[in-house]
């Protein structure tokens, strides 16, 4: 699979779909090399695109993290210039994402309420940020998401201070809008979180073992061939199938569904 990063520069090219559901959006630090031997870092920002029936793909990476005006501009014009019409929701730390389309409604992405530092998926406390999560993701509200953090951490706290960031209880309260969706909506949002997490630790562990970049290009790149490399990866392993939602819904709520393609 190619991706697109027409407004970055790029000549690669890839058609996407006109709407997407929600569209979540992840940074990478990375170390670029510069004159003399040395380093310096850089963020590269990178999302996934969820379809009304749960489907899902890599929309492209770009350099710098996903805050302010010009960035959003220019992701903007980059979907836009390879098919994309209509966003309905953003999953992004920065409320200027509602910019990225002039429909799209923005709520924050899950990992704002854990802590950021990398830690591998089969440690223990990996183990733990995993559950965490997932009860967040399922959870029916914000009181029930915080009853649902206190008993899963009740008896660690060690692992309580390397899971959840130190203002959780704030961050959770705005995730009032996530879960004021309907079910099939929420599901929706669910699996992109889902998705992004998988290629997510994929990635991190990719960008660990190469080591500093030539340049900023050579960064970009690698990232979107990455996470475009495991999508088809995960499409076609039993962990996708399992991790994606059941949204075959009845009475009211087909109907709900499948106005979302609409």
């Amino acid at each position: 699979m190619t991706t697109s990063f027409a407004s970055m520069g790029s000549s690669q090219t890839m058609a996407l779909c006109w709407h997407y559901f929600s569209i979540h959006f992840e940074k990478q630090p990375l170390e670029v090399q510069v004159a003399g031997g040395g380093s310096t870092a850089l963020m590269v920002s990178w999302a996934v695109g969820v379809l009304a029936d749960g489907d899902w793909e890599v929309l492209g990476a770009w350099p710098g993290a996903a805050v302010g005006p010009a960035f959003w501009r220019g992701v903007w014009e980059d979907l836009d210039v390879r098919g994309v019409d209509k966003i309905s929701l953003v999953c992004a730390t920065d409320l200027g994402g509602s910019a990225l389309c002039p429909t799209a409604k923005v709520l924050p992405p899950f990992q704002r309420i854990f802590g950021q530092d990398y830690v591998p998926a089969t440690s223990s406390i990996g183990v733990l940020r995993a559950e965490a999560r997932r009860a967040v993701r399922e959870a029916s509200g914000v009181r029930a998401a915080r009853i649902a953090l206190e008993r899963l951490l009740a008896n660690s706290k060690a692992g309580r201070v390397a899971v959840l960031s130190p203002d959780w209880p704030q961050v959770l309260e705005q995730f009032s809008a996530f879960y004021a969706l309907r079910p099939h909506r929420r599901a929706v949002v669910r699996a992109g979180d889902e998705y992004l997490e998988q290629l997510g630790l994929s990635l991190r562990r990719a960008v660990s073992r190469h080591g500093p970049f030539a340049d900023s290009a050579a960064a970009v790149s690698f990232v979107a061939q990455t996470i475009s490399r495991d999508e088809l990866r995960l499409k076609f392993s039993w962990l996708s199938k399992s991790a994606r939602p059941a949204l075959r819904l009845v009475g009211s709520d087909s109907a709900g569904l499948a106005s979302l393609g609409h």
